[in-house]
């Protein structure tokens, strides 16, 4: 996260939870044909960014799942869109 220039204390909830493969790629060609290309494309474009909330130095809002979401076609055989949603669930204290 520091490579982009964001402030201190601003982490990537993806690599906060352990860079979980199962939600990696948001733009994916190889598992959405939304878009014809001749190559596959893997990316991950779609990110979530939290600067943690605390209490007197004590966490109280932080992410614990990451998901995917999109991912069924609709009934017209087409995917919602190109790329995938990302889900994220943070409990509050």
């Amino acid at each position: 996260v520091a490579k982009v220039g964001l402030p201190s204390g601003v982490c990537d909830v993806w690599e906060r939870l352990g860079r979980q493969e199962h939600c990696r790629y948001t733009w994916d060609t190889k598992t959405n044909n939304n878009k014809s290309f001749s190559f596959v494309s893997r990316c991950r474009f779609d990110r979530i960014f939290l600067r943690p909330a605390t209490k007197e130095g004590v966490l109280r809002l932080y992410p614990d799942h990451m998901a995917l979401v999109g991912l069924e076609k609709l009934d017209c055989g087409r995917f919602i869109s190109d790329h995938w949603g990302v889900y994220c669930s943070f409990p509050a204290e």
